[in-house]
């Protein structure tokens, strides 16, 4: 690779992951307009650390929670892992 190619990998990689950042955004806004009848039921927090004895038993929490109809609310990322919000959504019956 030349030295030019490498100086414009990182601004490359910085591209593209803005890309990647808006596209879960627009993704993000357009799952919110659909759900404008819809309310949030019950919320579960799920700590995803990153070690291997911990991370296997907060992926199957992840899954079982999946199989039981809840959706990916949010997630944030720690030093550690990460936090994920799942959610089960429901009509609003005002």
């Amino acid at each position: 690779m030349s030295r030019f190619e490498e100086s414009q990998f990182p601004d490359l990689q910085m591209r593209l992951e803005n890309l990647e950042n808006q596209n879960w955004h627009i993704q993000y806004q357009v799952e919110q307009i659909k759900r404008t009848n819809s309310v949030i039921k019950e919320l579960k927090v799920v700590d995803l650390v990153f070690d291997p004895t911990k991370c296997d038993l907060a992926v199957e929490k992840i899954n079982r929670y999946l199989e039981r109809g809840f959706e990916v609310y949010k997630q944030f990322q720690t030093e550690s892992g990460l936090v994920i919000e799942l959610a089960m959504w429901g009509t609003n019956d005002e």
